[in-house]
């Protein structure tokens, strides 16, 4: 179906499958740009600052342990909405 033809409707639909997709989007950038900080803090830590690592490394555990909940939240709703998008049938590439 081109894009010209849809109805109101399915424009609606496929601008809410849009909105959140790019969320996810939005989501995973967030993400990579707080490993790529916490990479650098660990560059830090372990190579200029020997001391430290044990506390970082307690530190990083912690973090982790916290993060992982809504780290597999995110990835189960993004796997949803393709699913969802999937079965439907309505739009193909």
């Amino acid at each position: 179906m081109s894009k010209l033809r849809m109805d109101t409707e399915e424009k609606m639909e496929l601008l809410a499958y849009l909105e959140a997709l790019l969320g996810c989007v939005k989501s995973l950038h967030a993400s990579v740009g707080e490993v790529m900080a916490e990479i650098e803090t660990m560059r830090e830590s372990i190579f200029d600052n020997g001391e430290e690592t044990a506390m970082y490394k307690r530190d990083m555990r912690g973090t982790l342990m916290t993060a992982k909940p809504a780290t597999e939240a995110g990835v189960r709703a993004y796997d949803e909405l393709v699913e969802e998008i999937a079965a439907s049938q309505r739009y193909t590439n």
